[in-house]
Order: structure tokens, then sequence, then C-alpha cells
């Protein structure tokens, strides 16, 4: 699964690279709020929906699918679950790291 849909973050922001940076920026620091939240705490759900919708947005495919899949994950597998979405959340992070990259 892609990590990052570059054609759908470019049709999401016009292909405008001073939004992209913007938005990426954004991502970055909702990111660091999200990580706590997915520790397990009870605003892990909250997180991890506003966290789907984020990522879909921007075309961080395999991000939303984890944290889609997470949602709807049984009670026994949230801990697996949520795992996955925090390394879901690092391979996201590091793709739009090298897109801020070449983009500059």
């Amino acid at each position: 699964m892609t990590v990052l849909d570059r054609a759908h973050f470019d049709r999401m922001t016009g292909a405008d690279r001073a939004l992209q940076a913007e938005v990426v920026g954004l991502f970055r620091a909702q990111a660091e709020g999200w990580t706590a939240a997915c520790d397990g705490g009870d605003g892990w759900r909250a997180a991890v929906h506003t966290m789907k919708g984020s990522a879909r947005g921007i075309g961080l495919t395999a991000l939303a699918a984890a944290c889609e899949a997470a949602e709807t994950a049984p009670e026994t597998e949230i801990v697996a679950a949520l795992a996955a979405v925090r390394a879901a959340l690092n391979d996201a992070l590091a793709a739009l790291e090298q897109f801020a990259a070449e983009a500059a």
C-alpha cells in the first residue's frame, strides 16, 4: 500500500508548493498529539479518527487504513492495532519529510 499518494496530494492542494509545505507542517504538529493519544489513553479513538481523516485528505493511504483498522479492531486487538497506527504514522512522517526535501 502506498504511504503517500503524491498525485492525490497534488490534486487536493492544486499542486501549490507553498500550500503543501503548510499542510505538511500542520500534519507534523498534529502528529505529536496523536502519538501521545495512541499510547492507549482514553482519547485514542478520537485521535485515530481525526488522524484517519487528515491522512485521507492528503493521500497518506497506509496511515488511513491503519487508523480504520484500529477503529474497528476487537477489544483484544487494540494494543496491536495502535502499534500498527504508530508505525504507519512514523512511515507517513518519513514520507512527508522526503516529499518536503524534494519540493525544496
